[in-house]
């Protein structure tokens, strides 16, 4: 098995996890070829693009720029890698355009047809198998499936019927607090098109049992789906602090986008149950709410927006505890960022198997801002039982780094292809 290694084409637009899965993939010796929209890597034709920007002060850099400094993977040899970066301005900017959620499906849509065509001329057929995500996945999947490559999907969200359900919910909770995105006004043709990406699929890889059921509760035979957690590179978040003794208040800490769908409204129901004497709360993302709720929120904790990737570690340096009671996450990754950097996490089911309530932290229902202080009081109040959480934390964060997501991805795919190998399929 260990000298089994089929080749993998992987087609991605954007970063997502990084580069995760064709770095794996390479580091593996199965990476046939990796297609992306934007990159910035080596014998990429804007390699010299960092090193430019470089020249700018970094307050000086549009916000654009800096997402894109950030697709690079320095590992990928630059002959497995090909990128469309023209088309990856062009999709960025139709992006940008989009007036409203209905816009914003037709551009996925559109733009991910021309991703599937530019792939499909780069002789696609040189592997075993094509790995590639939602909304460019359906497209891909129609004009290689009669050339017999076994069909991998990462399906790194819920299906799109329940997270625009739960949205919708959410809005009808707590009108105005933001504007309505892409995700509350799921067309019936996206929901047609996941369904039908979901079909075509031989396999579905998902981050948690959260996105599993939600598969199988939209009629995904179970047998096609996998589970692979993703994991961090723990170094990155680790990180010393002194014990909190409970002679100060104790520090809260949110990462994520700060909107309805991370469950932030709970967050700011469960601070105004607790006191300020007790404890002290930072958010770290971008802000979605509108006035005046971005108003009281910022009046009972901090909000610092967006910041780049290479601060957030500061910021797990400086918590005692990270709050995440997200509505619908697939795998709050954060989760796995603070448990590396020992902080236990409160979290909820919809935010992915990670988190052993009582153990390295608490599960409490979602919605539900009472539980939530409950918890948050009791750590508030016992330094001993956070004391023992933050050591449980940094030993849990171990079954979720970069090298056990990459024996998992590639343990998987290698099952799936033996096993079609001995079957002759």
């Amino acid at each position: 098995m260990d000298g089994f290694k089929p080749k993998i084409v992987v087609a991605q637009p954007g970063a997502r996890r990084h580069y995760a899965v064709p770095a794996l993939l390479h580091q593996a010796g199965m990476l046939a070829h990796f297609f992306t929209d934007a990159y910035v890597g080596r014998g990429s034709a804007w390699q010299k693009l960092p090193r430019l920007a470089e020249l700018l002060p970094a307050g000086y850099r549009p916000a654009g720029l800096q997402r894109l400094l950030g697709r690079r993977e320095d590992g990928l040899p630059p002959e497995k890698v090909t990128a469309f970066n023209l088309f990856g301005a062009a999709y960025a900017w139709a992006q940008r355009r989009a007036k409203n959620g209905e816009a914003l499906e037709r551009v996925y849509r559109q733009y991910g047809r021309r991703f599937a065509e530019m792939v499909r001329r780069h002789s696609l057929c040189q592997g075993q198998g094509l790995y590639t995500f939602p909304s460019t996945a359906l497209p891909l999947f129609q004009q290689v499936s009669h050339q017999g490559m076994k069909l991998f999907l990462d399906q790194f969200s819920a299906p799109r019927k329940i997270m625009s359900h739960l949205i919708k919910e959410e809005y009808e909770r707590w009108p105005g607090w933001e504007k309505p995105n892409s995700w509350a006004a799921s067309s019936t043709a996206s929901l047609e098109s996941e369904k039908q990406e979901c079909h075509l699929a031989d396999a579905i890889f998902c981050p948690s049992k959260f996105v599993a059921q939600g598969l199988e509760s939209l009629n995904i035979p179970s047998d096609k789906i996998f589970l692979v957690p993703y994991g961090v590179d723990r170094g990155r978040f680790s990180c010393e602090r002194p014990p909190w003794n409970g002679h100060r208040p104790l520090r809260l800490l949110f990462v994520g986008e700060v909107n309805l769908l991370k469950g932030v409204p709970y967050l700011y129901q469960a601070l105004e149950r607790l006191g300020a004497t007790e404890v002290t709360a930072r958010l770290v993302g971008a802000v979605a709410l509108q006035e005046p709720y971005r108003g009281l929120l910022a009046r009972r904790s901090e909000l610092t927006g967006l910041v780049p990737r290479t601060e957030i570690r500061w910021h797990y340096e400086w918590a005692d505890l990270l709050i995440f009671p997200t509505i619908c996450d697939s795998f709050g990754i954060v989760q796995v960022e603070a448990l590396s950097a020992g902080l236990p996490v409160i979290t909820t089911p919809n935010a992915g198997s990670v988190v052993r309530d009582g153990v390295d932290g608490f599960i409490v229902p979602i919605r539900d801002a009472e539980a939530l202080a409950e918890k948050i009081d009791l750590l508030a109040h016992n330094a001993e039982l956070l004391g023992w959480m933050s050591q449980n934390a940094k030993e849990r964060s171990q079954e979720f780094s970069w090298e056990k997501y990459g024996e998992r991805l590639v343990g998987t795919l290698k099952d799936i292809l033996s096993s079609n190998q001995a079957d002759g399929t």
